[in-house]
């Protein structure tokens, strides 16, 4: 069972891919995503869970010293009640303007 990690380094361009150069010396290799690779050669923050030996799945990276990010997530129940309370709005309305004409 893996455990969220917070590490801070430098991303750097590697062979297979983003790798992160941490401050004691170790290196991570990070998903190849559009979200890591525009921090190549910046200091980040990144806070994900291991995989495997040395690869790093990143759930966020952000430039190091400023405050992290609110991750934003749309959760599935919340979604979906909108959708249905949507809906009933929806079929209130066209059944009052049916009523009237």
């Amino acid at each position: 069972m893996s455990s969220t990690t917070h590490l801070t380094g430098i991303v750097e361009r590697a062979p297979n891919g983003p790798v992160l150069r941490t401050d004691g010396g170790g290196t991570w290799e990070l998903d190849n995503t559009r979200q890591v690779r525009k921090f190549i050669g910046a200091r980040v923050e990144v806070v994900g869970e291991r995989s495997g030996f040395n690869g790093f799945t990143c759930e966020q990276i952000w430039p190091a010293g400023q405050p992290r990010p609110t991750a934003f997530k749309i959760r599935l129940e919340f979604l979906l009640a909108a959708a249905f309370v949507a809906y009933g709005l929806y079929a209130t309305v066209s059944t009052v303007v049916s009523a009237l004409s």
